[in-house]
């Protein structure tokens, strides 16, 4: 069986749980070369995180004025007030745990935190994230020998923990 590379790439970009594990089961099953894969995660990790907070920027611009601007605004405000500026590097890194990096750099990009310490605590919070997955994957596979209920058992956890992270994100963004 050759690694399905399409699905993998887009997992590394995509970041779900659920895929992402399936893909990082793939990569062990298949015994692919991880410092080919760890240096694909950074890449995609860094790109998500690019892209996103500079489309978040364009979109400030494209609608400086308009009523989706002020209400915008106020959101990051209420962010930034519920945070605080001592709370801003713990919630930057939880985000990168529990959202995708390219949600969570658009995001960051209405804030009032300068690049250079959205992409560090991002990354630093997708490591954390990349690191559970991988802990996930390495868990469940030793207690499931066959392949395949391995590969049900990972995506279920991965599911699990999906929904308990974004339940949680949901809660702190509701504050």
């Amino acid at each position: 069986m050759s690694p399905n590379w399409p699905f993998i790439i887009t997992s590394l970009f995509v970041q779900e749980p659920a895929t992402t594990d399936a893909a990082i089961f793939q990569i062990r099953h298949l015994h692919i070369n991880l410092f080919l894969i760890h240096a694909l995660w950074l890449a995609a990790t860094v790109i998500d995180i690019w892209l996103g907070y500079a489309l978040g920027k364009w979109i400030q611009k494209k609608f400086q004025g308009t009523k989706f601007e002020v209400w915008s605004k106020k959101w990051a405000g209420r962010v930034e007030n519920f945070i605080g500026k001592k709370g801003e590097k713990f919630a930057l890194i939880l985000l990168g745990i529990i959202n995708f990096p390219y949600a969570n750099a658009f995001l960051a990009s209405w804030l009032d935190i300068p690049f250079k310490n959205v992409f560090v605590l991002l990354l630093i919070g997708d490591a954390l994230y990349w690191a559970i997955e991988w802990a996930i994957n390495i868990g469940v596979r030793g207690y499931f020998k066959d392949p395949h209920t391995a590969l049900f058992a990972i995506i279920g956890v991965a599911l699990v923990f999906s929904v308990i992270s974004k339940a949680l994100l949901n809660k702190v963004l509701k504050k």
